[in-house]
């Protein structure tokens, strides 16, 4: 036993350290409601316990367990099962060890890693086992659902947000042109047609984004109340700068005079 005793511990030759000594020898002979073990038991459980938990790293001089941590020591709690956010240097090895392998995880003090001291398998680990496995189902199951949420909410938040650009453009787009058109002295039926018309090129020329499959239905787009001039879908857009719009605007506001 004493040679299985990691060197981070006590190097070889030397004493154990008293505390660890009797933990070692509780564990040998039994006492203290402790089933006696086999020699090959308890260094099994040395190895578990010490290499397991990563007590070589958490004993180094360099390991911060937490923001306390400095070269010299740390004077925050110690973690355990009542303070899961304290430090978990383990600032003395001997001591940490000699109640790491007293320590029993099963509440049936004969269990061995899962096994029962001469016996079968611990059906309190196999039920505890259990547990664990559908707490971490469970809480997979639902960080998916949680994660599935935020992409969804995500991606519908882009999609409104394209859709309030677009609408943002489509209104600047209409007032400008009326505005240009206006001022050239254009105004009613004619002033609304054309509107319309370079309207319709532009939506062509610039769809609408659309919001995915749970979007709420797309409003109708408002109808004219007057009569239009009618003609062809494919007929030509009009003109697309400030300076053809004026122009054009122009020659057909003189033409409607004139009629």
């Amino acid at each position: 036993m004493r040679a299985a005793i990691p060197a981070e511990v006590a190097r070889p030759g030397t004493k154990l350290y008293p505390g660890l000594r009797r933990a070692i020898e509780d564990l040998l002979t039994g006492g203290k409601g402790i089933p006696a073990r086999t020699p090959e038991q308890v260094v099994a459980r040395v190895n578990r316990k010490w290499f397991g938990e990563r007590a070589d790293e958490r004993s180094a001089a360099d390991y911060r367990g937490c923001a306390r941590c400095t070269a010299s020591g740390c004077d925050a709690p110690r973690h355990s099962p009542d303070a899961p956010d304290g430090c978990d240097r383990i600032k003395n090895r001997n001591s940490w060890l000699a109640a790491a392998i007293l320590g029993q995880d099963c509440l049936d003090a004969g269990c061995e890693d899962g096994w029962i001291i001469g016996g079968d398998r611990c059906q309190v680990c196999e039920r505890r086992a259990a547990e664990r496995r559908r707490a971490a189902k469970a809480a997979a199951e639902a960080a998916a659902r949680w994660e599935a949420e935020i992409e969804a909410n995500r991606t519908v938040s882009a999609a409104q947000a394209a859709v309030a650009a677009w609408t943002s453009a489509e209104t600047a787009e209409d007032r400008r042109v009326r505005q240009i058109l206006a001022e050239t002295g254009m105004y009613g039926v004619l002033l609304d047609h054309r509107v319309h018309q370079h309207m319709t090129g532009w939506r062509t020329k610039h769809p609408r984004p659309e919001l995915g499959p749970t979007a709420p239905p797309r409003p109708v787009q408002g109808a004219f109340l007057i009569p239009m001039p009618s003609g062809s879908p494919d007929a030509p857009q009009g003109p697309q700068n400030d300076s053809q719009c004026r122009t054009q605007a122009h020659t057909e506001q003189k033409a409607a005079n004139s009629a």
